[in-house]
């Protein structure tokens, strides 16, 4: 079979179907032209973008998903809830040799009996250890995603985005087409304008479902991301920023500086570290910059963990 090579960086067979290309725009799923298998190389990958693509579809619909690592924070590995042991607050996920003490933890409760909140996870060599605002006992269940710098990310990005509650009970669901019962999601407020908590999220199908520690009224909005394991779709969203910020108190809203943040792009924190049971109320995003906004003052013994997405 002949293989043409143009200069703009495409080979094609004599089919005309391109088996390499590359360009600044991963190319549109359901487009023809591309056999399986056809590589693409993002010639601009931004930070956290994957810079090489493979086409798992067919030459008259393709699917390009990420290959290799990313250009900045991937999730390295993902679990979906992990059920408590019980005893004390504090709970610990060992995965010997998968977790470093520089990765960063995002942890949500996927099940729950009550209104109790995680109030730190902190990652160390092969363990993330979580403590809670009680006793968990055994009727509590945690997800985790794990990320990691310059890593071959595991689990990409499904979905994200902000809701706007529509009020009437504290649990609801936010429709999204395509989630899967085994996918994972991670929630926090957007906008709240009292001390509500989110208590539990879980995938169902074509759903997030999200219970609250009251009814949020038409009030409140929340941040969302749901991920999957890599390799059987395009990704909707890219991890731009990711890490831990020490808090430098003074007042309940603490502005993080993140150079080159936007406003659209979607936050997820949690904390890191902290020495009481204060929650996070809210997260908005301004140009270069992440406001996390407390129950109370967050002085500078609390830290946050978070990982800031842009859409593809």
């Amino acid at each position: 079979m002949g293989v043409t090579n143009f200069p703009n960086g495409i080979t094609c067979d004599t089919s005309r179907n391109r088996s390499m290309a590359a360009g600044s725009t991963v190319p549109t799923s359901g487009v023809a032209g591309y056999n399986p298998g056809c590589t693409f190389t993002k010639t601009n990958v931004a930070l956290g973008q994957a810079s090489q693509w493979i086409n798992m579809g067919t030459a008259a619909s393709c699917l390009f998903v990420p290959v290799g690592p990313t250009y900045g924070y991937g999730i390295k590995s993902a679990e979906r809830s992990i059920a408590s042991a019980g005893g004390d607050t504090t709970e610990v996920i060992t995965r010997s040799g998968l977790i470093r003490s520089t990765d960063v933890a995002i942890v949500n409760h996927a099940v729950s009996d009550d209104t109790d909140q995680i109030v730190s996870a902190i990652t160390a060599d092969s363990a993330i250890t979580i403590v809670g605002s009680a006793d968990p006992s055994t009727a509590h269940a945690y997800s985790y995603a794990l990320l990691q710098n310059r890593c071959t990310p595991a689990w990409d990005i499904v979905a994200a985005g902000t809701y706007t509650t529509t009020g009437g009970s504290p649990s609801f669901g936010i429709a999204i087409s395509g989630v899967l019962v085994t996918d994972i999601a991670f929630v926090n407020y957007a906008s709240t304008d009292d001390t509500d908590v989110v208590s539990e999220v879980i995938c169902a199908a074509n759903n997030i479902l999200v219970r609250c520690s009251a009814d949020p009224s038409t009030v409140h909005s929340l941040h969302y991301v749901v991920i999957r394991p890599r390799g059987t779709f395009k990704p909707s969203h890219y991890i731009a920023y990711a890490g831990s910020h020490t808090t430098v108190g003074g007042a309940a809203a603490e502005a993080v500086t993140i150079s080159g943040a936007l406003a659209t792009d979607i936050p997820i924190v949690i904390y890191n570290t902290t020495n009481d049971t204060d929650s996070i109320l809210k997260v908005v995003m301004t140009a270069d910059t992440m406001t996390v906004t407390c129950s109370a003052d967050p002085s500078t013994a609390h830290a946050f963990s978070y990982m800031v997405l842009r859409a593809y």
